[in-house]
């Protein structure tokens, strides 16, 4: 009776290893995390962890302004793959960010302090963001798109042998 338990045990030690934050995003007590609200005002310089799709990058003299499109964070600190965000925000990280890594459309997840929101614009519309001053980022790998193929289960080839080479293997 004891070795099922224990081994359930240990599943359970390997699956929750799993969900953890990377070391670079982790951040003690996660409960003081604010969450992501869109113009968030009155929070600054509480710790957050947001995480989201890039759309933009702006390098400036000494620091580099990552637009992102607010998706909600996993377990694990990747963002979610949604169709829907309530909203962008501002990563404000320090020195050169190079936007060939850092392109629109990778997910990217931060930690960093809040800061006062930003009016700007996205096109012609007039935006508040909010904004993060990063201390510690990680950019995810970029998501492979699966290509589907469609086989038609009812078509037979006549020409077809799968053991032809064993069959007509001649010995001359």
């Amino acid at each position: 009776m004891r070795k099922p338990v224990m081994v359930l045990g240990l599943v359970g030690l390997l699956l929750g290893g799993c969900s953890t934050v990377p070391d670079e995003l982790a951040y003690e007590p996660a409960d003081q995390l604010v969450a992501y609200q869109p113009a968030l005002q009155g929070m600054e310089g509480k710790p957050a962890r947001w995480s989201g799709v890039i759309s933009a990058v702006h390098n400036e003299q000494d620091q580099s302004v990552v637009e992102v499109v607010y998706l909600p964070l996993k377990a694990n600190g990747v963002p979610t793959q949604t169709e829907q965000s309530p909203g962008r925000f501002l990563a404000i990280m320090k020195g050169f960010i190079d936007p060939t890594l850092y392109a629109k459309g990778r997910s990217l997840t931060v930690l960093g302090t809040i800061d006062k929101p930003v009016d700007s614009q996205i096109g012609e519309h007039k935006y508040r963001f909010s904004v993060l001053k990063v201390t510690a980022s990680k950019l995810w790998p970029p998501v492979k798109e699966v290509e589907i193929r469609y086989v038609d289960p009812y078509f037979y080839d006549p020409f077809y042998d799968p053991f032809w080479p064993r069959r007509h293997h001649s010995r001359w």
